[in-house]
C-alpha cells in the first residue's frame, strides 16, 4: 500500500485550502465527500458541509485582530486563485459595519482599523440616509463602510477552485466519508491509517478539518474531546426582482450590532438587553436563476447547540427554525425599504464554535493536527487557515505573524456532562 505524506480529512472550505497549499509540498490526499444532490432523513448519509451557498460575506474589518488578520491574508490571494482556477467566487461588492455609536462592538471594530490600518470610510447616519436611501437603520447608528477587499464570495465556487488547483498539484481526492483515523505500526514504523467505507489509506500524518461533525466519527485519540459547541444557525432568503435588483444594485454586504429602530420585528432573536445582531448579503443570483437577499442571525443569539449525529442530521436535512426563517424574512423587509418581496425560504447550517473564538489549529500529537472553529468567520478566513495548518503539519512551521499559541486547541472532560 503507498503511503501519503499527508491526507486532509474533510473537503469543505478549511480542508480543501490546506490540501492545496500542502499539495505543493509533499504527497497529498484530500479525503471527504462532496455536496449531496438532496437531502433527506431517508438517506444514509449523515455528514454535510457549511458551504452549500453562493454567498458569504467577506472583509478586512473585524472587531478581533486575529480574525481580521486572517481574512486580510486570504483576500489577498482571492484573485489569483480565480485567475489560476478560472473560477469566479469574488464579487468586490463593499462590506458595511453598522451600529450605534460609542459601542463596544463599534468601539473594537475602530480599534482594529487603526491597528491595522484598513482603509474605511466612516458614514454619519445623514450620509446613510444619503447613500442608500432604501436602508432602514436607527438615527443612532453609524457606519464604517470598506469599498475595497471586501464583498461576498460563493463558498461552494471557493472550494471548487481550491480542489481544481490541489489536483493540479497532485493531490488525490477521494470523495468519501472517513468513519476512523488510528494511529497503527507498520514495517517498524509508525502511521496513520484513514478508514472509510471502501478503502483503508495510509499516511505519515493527517489533519482533520472536520468542523461540526467531529465528535461523530472515531478520528481523535481515544480520551481527547475538543472543547467545540455545535450552534444551529437559520437564515431566510427574500426573492426580489430583477428590477427590484437593479434599484438596490449599489447595496454592499452589512452587518449589524445595536438596537435597531421601533419598526423592526421584535420576534427576530435579540440578547438580553435587547442587542439584535445580523449579517446580510446584496442580492445574490442563486443556481435557480433567481436573486435573493440573504439575512441570518449571530450564533450568540441562539443558545441551543447539538451534541448528536441525529440531531445535527436532522437539522441539515430541514430548512431551519421556522418561527425564526419568517421573522428573518419580516425584518429584511424592515431594514430594506421599497423592494417588493417575490417569496421567501429558509436554510440552515451550524456553527462550530471554539471555547477561545479562534479556530484551533494545532497538533495534537506528532502526527495528527487540526484546523478546525470556523466561529461564523471561517469563509472568508479559509484560505488563511488552510496555509498555516498546511505549513503546520507538513513542513512543521509556524508560518504566522499571529503567536501559535492563540490557536491552540482546547479539550472537553470526557467525564463532564455538558
Amino acid at each position: 500500500m503507498s503511503v501519503y505524506d499527508l491526507v486532509v480529512v474533510g473537503a469543505g472550505l478549511i480542508g480543501s485550502a490546506t490540501a492545496r497549499h500542502a499539495s505543493q509540498w509533499g504527497r497529498v490526499c484530500l479525503v471527504g465527500p462532496e455536496e449531496p444532490k438532496s437531502r433527506t432523513l431517508d438517506d444514509a448519509r449523515d455528514i454535510y458541509g457549511a458551504h452549500y451557498d453562493e454567498g458569504r460575506m467577506t472583509r478586512c474589518i473585524a472587531h478581533d485582530p486575529v480574525w481580521a488578520t486572517l481574512c486580510q491574508n486570504s483576500i489577498a490571494r482571492y484573485r489569483k486563485l480565480e485567475a489560476d482556477s478560472g473560477i469566479s467566487f469574488y464579487d468586490e461588492v463593499g462590506a458595511l459595519v453598522l451600529g450605534e455609536n460609542n459601542s463596544e462592538y463599534m468601539n473594537q471594530n475602530e480599534n482594529v482599523i487603526k491597528d491595522q490600518n484598513v482603509k474605511i470610510s466612516r458614514l454619519t447616519y445623514a450620509e446613510l440616509k444619503k447613500q442608500y436611501p432604501y436602508l432602514n437603520v436607527s438615527s443612532r447608528d453609524y457606519g464604517l463602510y470598506e469599498g475595497t477587499n471586501a464583498g461576498y464570495i460563493s463558498p461552494r465556487k471557493v472550494v471548487k477552485a481550491q480542489i481544481q488547483q490541489a489536483k493540479l498539484y497532485g493531490c488525490t481526492f477521494i470523495p468519501e466519508v472517513v468513519n476512523e483515523v488510528s494511529r497503527v505500526v507498520q514495517d517498524g514504523e509508525y502511521y496513520m491509517r484513514i478508514t472509510t467505507d471502501s478503502k483503508h489509506i495510509l499516511a505519515r500524518k493527517v489533519l482533520l478539518a472536520t468542523g461540526a461533525f467531529t465528535p461523530f466519527r472515531n478520528l481523535l485519540p481515544r480520551g481527547l474531546e475538543l472543547d467545540l459547541k455545535l450552534i444551529p444557525i437559520t437564515v431566510a432568503k427574500v426573492e426580489i426582482s430583477d428590477l427590484d435588483f437593479k434599484k438596490i444594485k449599489d447595496m454592499p454586504g452589512m452587518v449589524y450590532f445595536g438596537k435597531g429602530t421601533d419598526d423592526w420585528t421584535k420576534a427576530f432573536p435579540r440578547d438580553q438587553t435587547g442587542v439584535i445582531c445580523w449579517y446580510m448579503l446584496p442580492p445574490v443570483k442563486y443556481q435557480d436563476g433567481k436573486n435573493y437577499i440573504k439575512l441570518g442571525h449571530f450564533h450568540n443569539a441562539f443558545p441551543t447547540h447539538f451534541t448528536t449525529s441525529k440531531d445535527m442530521k436532522t437539522w441539515f436535512c430541514s430548512t431551519g427554525d421556522k418561527h425564526i426563517v419568517d421573522a428573518t424574512a419580516d425584518l429584511i423587509g424592515n431594514i430594506v425599504k421599497g423592494v417588493n418581496r417575490v417569496s421567501y425560504h429558509g436554510d440552515c447550517c451550524v456553527i462550530t464554535e471554539t471555547s477561545t473564538e479562534r479556530p484551533y489549529i494545532d497538533m495534537l500529537h506528532s502526527q495528527l493536527g487540526v484546523a478546525i472553529g470556523g466561529n461564523g468567520y471561517g469563509a472568508k478566513s479559509s484560505d488563511e487557515i488552510g496555509r498555516i495548518a498546511a505549513a503546520m503539519v507538513l513542513k512543521n512551521e509556524w508560518d504566522s505573524t499571529i503567536p501559535r499559541t492563540v490557536f491552540q486547541a482546547r479539550f472537553k472532560d470526557v467525564d463532564s456532562k455538558l
